[in-house]
């Protein structure tokens, strides 16, 4: 359906625009989580240094589907990922964080809305819980991406505390990997990253 997904251009500024459109018109799994997350908890994240994912990754379509499902840009979920965990669906945080996205099981549980939560580090799982989360940050803070991010990675209650990006180094560098990886995928900086309209409720 990609056509030429696989060479480097696909993430280029016009080329993604053209993969969106054909995107949002393609029928996508169901999504496993359903109730609302508790956005005072910090996100417990694995600090990895960041290996850009390649254009035939095995998980792109599962990412882009996620992403797409959440209104997000499919190149700013690949960039998260391969940040967060170099693209390994077993990769575990020193906090629990776990999976391709580092989400807590007890955040995909309150998404959820069940104790009886699916496994957190099942690749679907993850990715919709991970993109539903970013994507509720997004609107949060007003569509500001490295808001976004660094409550991601900090917790959405220091960014509110410091009103701004919290003054952590791993924050910091957080921020500068997905931003790095995000323009190698589309040669944009963060800025450019597209967010689309979600109804708000489907966030809560």
């Amino acid at each position: 359906m990609y056509g030429g997904r696989q060479a480097a251009s696909l993430w280029g500024s016009f080329a993604l625009g053209c993969l969106l459109v054909t995107l949002l018109e393609r029928p996508v799994p169901d999504g496993a989580a359903t109730a609302a997350s508790d956005e005072s908890r910090p996100h417990a994240r694995l600090g990895v240094e960041g290996v850009p994912l390649t254009s035939s990754s095995p998980r792109e379509d599962q990412v882009i589907a996620a992403a797409v499902r959440w209104g997000l840009d499919p190149a700013l979920v690949l960039a998260v990922v391969e940040t967060e965990s170099r693209e390994d669906a077993n990769a575990v945080s020193p906090k629990g964080a776990v999976g391709l996205m580092q989400v807590l099981p007890e955040t995909v549980a309150e998404l959820n809305g069940t104790p009886d939560a699916p496994d957190a580090a099942d690749p679907a799982v993850n990715l919709d819980a991970g993109c539903r989360y970013l994507a509720s940050l997004l609107e949060s803070f007003g569509g500001d991406v490295e808001l976004a991010l660094a409550a991601y990675n900090a917790g959405p209650g220091a960014v509110r505390t410091w009103g701004t990006v919290p003054p952590y180094r791993e924050t910091k560098d957080y921020i500068a990997r997905v931003g790095a990886a995000y323009q190698r995928l589309t040669g944009l900086d963060l800025a450019g990253a597209t967010r689309f309209t979600t109804e708000p409720s489907a966030l809560l």
